[in-house]
């Protein structure tokens, strides 16, 4: 069953069960209130092989900040033009503070108010206003290049949440419009709007040598994208209709010259990374093969080797490897058939998608996870 690693919220209640929230512009009930922000829902990831993974994230473990775009019943112009708010770590554990510049006071003459927000505030969203605030809704564009190299290559553990500073590219947040009660702590519901790729390698249980993996990669990967929030609604059981993806395409490779060192029973992920929202289709190849210029579609190149000796290099004796280099479509190991209407592996908006790589003797085992 394809399972989000970030579902939106069921009900109103979860926001404040994401964290304890540090409410600013705390001034007394007589004089004009302050618009403030309270904790946003982020939503629970769940991964399908371990249920008891299933966690609840703080904004701040994602970004540090959000832009809000605000409008009242009183005016045409906005009330917030993608003003950043600054999101920081509170003294509580588990709290957080919201901050922005230039106060922005409550109107109590307006019947309405709506918001919008968007994550990072870069400056890079591109929101165009709805024509009647009071009967339709906004809509973010946006363009994204990812970087390929940005992989958080062979650094072991899971990453629950992925931040730049863990070596990959930035993850991008849109919220529901929200329409709170005028003088409310305004919160938002935040969905994920790009994919997600792990692959993990073990080595096969009883294999004595040593195994070792010199090339871990998935090539034509569309890199480049547009994403348009207007063409459609977020689908809660996964969809890629709002991206467009345009540009030549690239690859994710994680490579060590000396190899890494593939241990059995232990899962490390030599790859772990971003993903536009695409469709990847079947494609029956040469799994041995070496020529892929035939290869359209995605797919992965692994190069292994298992210890068959040793040898004498600059006064040492260092180990030496029987290399394999073998070459799989992409949707096919995920299970595609090809067959009817099964005909693509979907990288959706908000999905998480792990290949777990067994490397035997003479063969390779997949474990894939949607």
């Amino acid at each position: 069953m394809k399972k989000s690693y970030l579902m939106m919220a069921a009900a109103a209640t979860m926001f404040v069960a994401c964290t304890q929230a540090d409410f600013v512009n705390d001034i007394p009930a007589s004089a004009p209130k302050a618009i403030d922000f309270k904790s946003p829902f982020i939503g629970k990831s769940t991964r399908a092989e371990n249920s008891s993974a299933n966690y609840t994230l703080k904004f701040s473990d994602h970004h540090n900040s959000f832009a809000v775009w605000g409008y009242k019943s009183t005016a045409i112009e906005p009330v917030f033009n993608g003003k950043p708010v600054n999101v920081t770590l509170g003294a509580d554990a588990g709290s957080e503070i919201y901050k922005y510049d230039g106060l922005v006071y409550w109107d109590e003459s307006a019947t309405f108010y709506q918001f919008y927000a968007a994550a990072p505030a870069d400056g890079n969203w591109t929101f165009t206003a709805p024509n009647d605030s009071a009967k339709g809704n906004g809509y973010f564009t946006r363009s994204i290049t990812l970087d390929s190299t940005k992989i958080n290559q062979g650094k072991g553990a899971h990453l629950t949440s992925l931040k730049p500073e863990e070596g990959v590219n930035q993850d991008l947040l849109i919220a529901a419009p929200c329409k709170p009660t005028i003088g409310e702590t305004v919160g938002f519901e935040f969905i994920h709007i790009l994919s997600r790729l792990n692959v993990v390698v073990s080595k096969k249980q009883g294999l004595a040598e040593e195994v070792r993996t010199f090339e871990v990669s998935v090539r034509n990967m569309n890199l480049y994208g547009e994403f348009d929030e207007s063409k459609a609604a977020a689908d809660p059981n996964g969809s890629y209709d709002r991206w467009t993806n345009l540009g030549t395409p690239g690859s994710y490779v994680a490579t060590r010259d000396t190899g890494v060192v593939v241990q059995e029973g232990v899962e490390r992920h030599v790859i772990q990374t971003l993903v536009v929202p695409q469709g990847v289709a079947y494609q029956t190849i040469n799994m041995n093969g070496t020529d892929v210029s035939n290869l359209s579609a995605p797919y992965l190149c692994v190069e292994y080797g298992i210890e068959n000796g040793t040898k004498l290099e600059g006064g040492k004796t260092v180990k030496t490897f029987e290399k394999f280099k073998k070459y799989y479509n992409l949707a096919q190991i995920f299970g595609v058939t090809g067959v009817g209407e099964d005909t693509e592996l979907a990288f959706n908006e908000g999905w998480e998608n792990t290949l777990t790589l067994t490397i035997g003797p003479k063969s390779i085992d997949f474990k894939a996870t949607c």
